[in-house]
């Protein structure tokens, strides 16, 4: 019986194409967990798995949140075998009500053009001086004016507004930080 090792998640999703987050900001984030005590995490957009295992461990439980089949398929499995403190939805975050945790951390790493819908939905279930982190905020460094294809240019004007949105909130203290594809820290006033 092979003992299976986070590394090969890593290794199988990039093998099909599947995004993952960059060491870097995978790296930033897990020492936000342990500098900051975190024991209770929602994920939104699971993919495979790989950075909710990632942030589990036996004292960090993992919310996550998944709405394609396949990857939720995926992720079931790869949580099992790597034995991860992890519960997996299969739903839409959109839509989903089924929560009736709090967390300590939320992060977000679903459909782009949603942060600003998906934060404001989820705040909600945030602990007291607890944070937001949303992944790809930069968006691959694209800029508006460059792009030709009409979708990407609306993703990238509904995240710049997700970015207004941040830096107006009166609720949060946000800090912008070019690690990966950009990341927010959101901390709850």
């Amino acid at each position: 019986m092979k003992n299976w090792k986070i590394s090969d998640l890593k290794s199988y999703a990039l093998s099909k194409n599947i995004p993952i987050i960059q060491d870097d900001a995978l790296n930033f984030i897990k020492n936000y967990i342990q500098n900051n005590n975190i024991t209770s995490i929602l994920e939104i957009g699971t993919a495979y798995g790989y950075s909710a295992v990632s942030f589990s461990s036996e004292t960090t439980h993992v919310d996550t949140i998944e709405r394609d089949a396949v990857r939720y398929e995926e992720a079931l499995e790869w949580i099992s075998l790597l034995d991860a403190n992890v519960t997996l939805y299969a739903e839409d975050a959109l839509t989903f009500d089924g929560l009736d945790s709090t967390y300590d951390l939320i992060f977000i790493d679903a459909a782009k053009s949603q942060y600003e819908t998906l934060f404001k939905k989820y705040s909600a279930l945030l602990n007291p001086g607890g944070s937001i982190i949303c992944d790809n905020i930069n968006f691959h460094n694209l800029k508006i004016e460059t792009v030709k294809n009409r979708s990407t240019k609306g993703l990238l004007k509904k995240l710049e507004k997700f970015k207004t949105f941040l830096r107006e909130n009166d609720t949060f203290v946000t800090t912008f930080l070019d690690i990966g594809d950009g990341l927010t820290v959101s901390k709850l006033k």
